[in-house]
């Protein structure tokens, strides 16, 4: 595997330089951006990088500067773009947001500007042009809230409204209610690219073969999201799927370098939500689906509509970006060089560099393990013959990585033997069943799972032996794993459906906790009815705390657990490595396999 990342990262500078000159960038940028008047600072420090560029490599660099309308401005007025044109016009988008908010932003956004320009200058640099053409897009007016602190309480209040126009009848409650729908529509956030993507005309839009916006990735584990919330309340309902295709991608990156990496973030999200707006409106999707039953029923094939694939680089830790939890830093003054780190920065730039390397054409790394590395196993019949699936599952950043190899099989009864020819295709799939129909659909191939309990996998250089020895608790924990998993994946994907639930039901166990406590209690109800503005006002906002904290912090981190239950699953369904003893058929338990679960 070392020298297919070798061939990845030539064409920069060694990582460690490059975090380096960051970190000094990052502190130069700060110390020099006055915070009496933050957003004319970023501008500035944007103009003085183009007049280098200008003065340094000339015409080489296409650089467009676009003013944001005033419905569009909540911090800095224009959009820079830096198109290096490449051998053909299909370009990546590697965007990042340069204004800040109540802070210095060392982290959020210095740290994805910098790794922004750090790639810029590499292009205008480097000996040849690119495979593709490459724009960086530092976006204007990103810091206006999204989905995050404010909107979240706007949002808590109107479930709230709703829910007490529901249980208590009130018209009052109901007419709060309808007052704050229109909110509902309100775009609280990507201002900068929102207004760019308008601009683009149809052939330009699918020209974009992906867009990954940086964002904050100074501190924290990174994350690369899965499912993103929309910048206004109606594209909650339906969160922003993920695009396999960029996905992938950085996650192979990730897994190569041994990342640890999560995939589901809460609340306020980044620019690249304008591009997956593109043809992703709730009425769109209406209008689809009718298309696409149309469709079917004509038995005529059905187009989707463009959609752009964008995913972000983020890093977070539990804190980092909430006001109301401790240790907060995003949006404060807090936001300072000193609290932005070399592994995150790092990390990204790792990811960053295979996610172009790949996108361009580069090849791919051949076999990111070795045999002896895998731990879980499963045998299918395709109609080329058999294929092997096998997965690590003890990885560092605990996401498993699978190889799928072309084998010749012998199968006897629930007994097979298995002679590696070659390695087909590497993925990192939760699910060896999911990589394996991945593969033959990429080949045109049927296949069918073998059912065996034992299997013996000859290699050059290595002999694996796996079995299954399911117990009745094992198969009980597999099915509870597997449930668990399908509900976080259905509250995933109806987010905003299960805050409006958890906000009635704390509405209805306040109710009932007050009847219990008035029936046990006549002093306190008349109380309670002598001031019933006060404990209304008081009830209402420890609802809103309660749901606050759930949709910041316990919900989301359910969610991402998703895999951990899936991975967990899958594994007990397979094979798993056993080392051989006692005779041909004598199988224990490998020690260290058990030990890496």
């Amino acid at each position: 595997m070392e020298p297919g990342l070798d061939a990845v990262h030539a064409r920069y500078a060694p990582v460690d330089v490059r975090v380096s000159e960051i970190l000094e960038n990052v502190r130069r940028d700060c110390r020099e951006l006055a915070p009496e008047s933050r957003n004319e600072g970023n501008e500035r420090q944007v103009e003085e990088f183009i007049a280098r560029l200008r003065a340094e490599f000339g015409e080489r660099v296409v650089i467009e500067r676009q003013r944001l309308s005033a419905w569009a401005v909540r911090t800095t007025r224009w959009n820079y773009l830096f198109t290096v044109p490449g051998e053909r016009d299909d370009r990546i988008v590697l965007v990042a947001h340069y204004d800040t908010w109540r802070g210095p932003g060392a982290d959020d956004n210095t740290t994805g500007e910098e790794i922004l320009k750090q790639y810029l200058l590499a292009d205008l640099r480097a000996a040849r042009r690119p495979a593709l053409t490459h724009t960086y897009f530092m976006a204007g007016s990103e810091e206006c809230g999204l989905v995050g602190l404010t909107s979240q309480i706007l949002l808590a209040l109107g479930l709230q409204a709703a829910n007490l126009a529901l249980t208590q009848q009130d018209w009052l409650y109901g007419a709060i209610a309808v007052a704050l729908a229109p909110l509902a529509g309100y775009r609280f956030g990507v201002s900068g690219s929102r207004e760019y993507v308008k601009t683009l005309t149809p052939e330009q839009l699918r020209r974009i073969r992906g867009v990954v916006s940086v964002d904050s990735v100074g501190e924290g584990r990174l994350y690369i999201p899965r499912g993103t919330l929309g910048a206004d309340f109606l594209h909650v309902l339906i969160p922003f799927g993920d695009y396999d295709s960029i996905n992938d991608l950085l996650e192979e990156g990730a897994h190569l370098h041994g990342i640890k990496y999560n995939n589901y973030l809460a609340g306020g999200t980044t620019d690249h939500v304008s591009f997956l707006e593109v043809n992703n409106g709730l009425w769109v999707r209406l209008r689809e689906s009718f298309r696409r039953l149309a469709a079917r029923l004509a038995r005529r094939p059905y187009t989707a509509p463009l959609r752009i694939p964008a995913t972000a680089l983020v890093a977070m830790v539990p804190g980092k970006a909430s006001p109301i939890v401790f240790g907060g830093k995003i949006h404060t003054p807090r936001d300072t060089p000193d609290r932005v780190y070399a592994a995150p920065l790092r990390e990204t730039l790792l990811i960053l560099d295979y996610f172009f390397h790949r996108l361009e054409g580069g090849d791919r790394v051949g076999e990111p393990r070795h045999l002896d590395e895998f731990h879980y196993a499963r045998l299918y019949r395709t109609s080329a013959g058999h294929f092997l699936a096998l997965k690590d599952a003890v990885e560092p950043n605990r996401r498993n990585v699978n190889g799928v190899y072309r084998v010749t099989a012998t199968v006897e009864g629930k007994r097979a033997v298995a002679r590696v020819q070659a390695m087909v295709e590497w993925g990192v799939e939760t699910r060896l069943r999911d990589q394996i129909a991945e593969t033959c659909a990429r080949l045109g191939l049927t296949w069918e799972r073998e059912r065996v309990d034992e299997l013996e996998v000859i290699g050059d250089d290595a002999r694996l032996h796996f079995a299954r020895r399911l117990t009745p608790l094992e198969r009980l924990a597999k099915a509870a794993h597997r449930v668990i998993a399908a509900l976080q994946g259905v509250v995933r994907r109806g987010i905003f459906l299960t805050f409006f639930a958890l906000a009635w039901l704390l509405a209805q166990l306040f109710g009932w906790a007050l009847d219990v406590a008035f029936n046990l209690s006549t002093p306190f109800a008349l109380w309670v009815a002598a001031h019933t503005t006060l404990t209304l006002v008081v009830v209402v906002l420890v609802e809103i705390a309660i749901l606050l904290y759930m949709m910041a912090r316990r919900i989301p981190t359910w969610i991402d657990n998703g895999y951990r239950h899936e991975n967990r699953a899958d594994n007990l369904g397979s094979l798993k490595r056993v080392r051989a003893s006692g005779g041909q058929n004598g199988l224990q338990l490998d020690a260290q396999t058990h030990r890496g679960e």
